[in-house]
């Protein structure tokens, strides 16, 4: 571990940043800087990217002055994920498309290749809905063929409330690609995403820019190559001991894992998803160790979020400290790309809790400020079903690229970022006391 980390901090010096910069806000610059770096490989399980993180956070959590749990600051869990290994090749009408710009992998993607004599056949939107007389495979003739899907599905088909959304899902029209035995399976998308899941299918799945699409498509070939892995990722705990409360306990949040990287070519930086939340809660936990809370407070920063909040699922299970003597629970992501407010998911749950929120922000006239109901849209959820009282605050109408190779770091929206930081200094304090 301390080699890794001893070339981590060359690569920090050859930047020439500053890891404990003053000015919170040039430190939180720096720290996603660092975080959003190639040498970081989207912080996912390529290349140690998700190691070299865990290491990062480490160290910093050191410097602050950060208590470790039982000596240690990691809770490991298991998981297991489909890995995309190497760099994926597509090619249309002999025409080599770019990964990252002009097609991506799709996350559930199996391994194979194609030389360009496969039989071709666009299918719609791939669906098979007998009782509605819809059937997009009617001009299938052949088994073993590579089939492209528009990855919209018509709306007539969405507003017909006969018709049960399953019908139309991704899962069931991979599933029907899989009935016609297909060789693979193309989706046509307005735009480029990735995840990370833990299923996988036994052919490869690409997800591919309709703009970009050479039409019309004469052959196609591809190579890609993806398997399951048992990964071994861990939540990172570190506290302030409460100067009265000792036993009664809040809790920070952010997850710290993104999307990993396609050999060294193409990465997925995860700025505002998830690099933004990581570096406010190390500047809250910089802070809150100067000007220390009556409660203890827990930060934690959460692995495989991206995998289905699956490290924040684990320590739901198998919390370090007592969840019932948990005052409250702030999840930060996303939250440095914004132009209308942020959002507090968990707003319409705890009205009283809200209205502590509410007024710190027009105290700081830091603009609008929205709620909604908690939802399992991020490291809060498992916990809220555990019964601790949580928000997940987000930066409002963000224009950062999602789950996107240009989430980068020279993008970001750093007034929105104060404003949320200010807010949740304010909140921290006003339930503190």
């Amino acid at each position: 571990m301390l080699k890794r980390f001893s070339n981590i901090i060359c690569f920090i010096g050859l930047f020439g940043i500053s890891v404990f910069a003053q000015d919170p806000i040039e430190q939180a610059k720096a720290d996603v800087h660092i975080l959003t770096s190639k040498e970081f490989a989207g912080r996912g399980f390529t290349f140690d990217g998700n190691k070299k993180a865990e290491e990062f956070l480490i160290e910093r959590f050191k410097k602050i002055g950060l208590e470790p749990v039982d000596g240690k600051y990691g809770q490991p869990f298991n998981m297991e994920l489909n890995i995309v290994d190497g760099v994926p090749q597509l090619s249309v009408n002999n025409q080599q498309l770019k990964i990252g710009s002009d097609f991506l992998p799709n996350s559930v993607t199996g391994s194979g290749s194609i030389d360009g004599d496969t039989p071709i056949y666009y299918v719609k939107s791939g669906l098979y809905i007998k009782e509605k007389g819809i059937n997009d495979y009617s001009g299938v003739t052949s088994k073993s063929a590579v089939l492209i899907f528009e990855d919209e599905v018509p709306d007539s088909i969405k507003a017909d409330t006969t018709i049960d959304s399953r019908r139309y899902s991704t899962a069931t029209r991979l599933r029907n690609a899989e009935v016609l035995q297909a060789k693979g399976v193309i989706f046509l998308v307005k735009r480029l995403m990735f995840a990370e899941p833990y299923i996988r299918k036994d052919f490869p799945v690409f997800d591919v820019l309709r703009t970009s699409l050479p039409m019309p498509v004469e052959t196609i070939s591809y190579k890609v190559k993806s398997s399951f892995n048992d990964v071994e990722p861990e939540n990172l705990i570190g506290t302030i001991p409460g100067l009265i409360e000792s036993d009664s306990t809040i809790i920070i949040c952010a997850h710290y894992d993104h999307l990993s990287a396609f050999a060294d070519t193409v990465y997925f930086p995860g700025a505002n998803d998830n690099a933004s939340g990581t570096a406010m809660l190390l500047s809250l936990a910089q802070y809150f160790k100067i000007n220390h809370p009556r409660h203890k407070i827990i930060f934690i920063a959460f692995s495989g979020e991206e995998e289905g909040l699956i490290g924040s699922k684990y320590y739901s299970e198998h919390p370090i400290f007592t969840l019932n003597k948990t005052v409250f629970l702030v999840n930060l992501d996303m939250v440095a790309s914004g132009n209308d407010g942020i959002m507090a998911v968990g707003g319409v749950d705890y009205p009283d809790f809200y209205s502590k929120l509410k007024t710190v922000n027009d105290s700081l006239n830091l603009g609008p400020l929205y709620k909604r109901a908690c939802a399992p849209n991020s490291d809060q959820y498992f916990l809220s079903v555990k019964g601790v009282k949580t928000f997940y605050l987000y930066t409002n109408q963000g224009k950062q690229p999602y789950h996107n190779i240009q989430d980068v770091d020279s993008t970001l929206d750093w007034k929105a970022f104060n404003h949320t930081l200010l807010l949740v200094k304010g909140f921290i304090k006003a339930i503190d006391n």
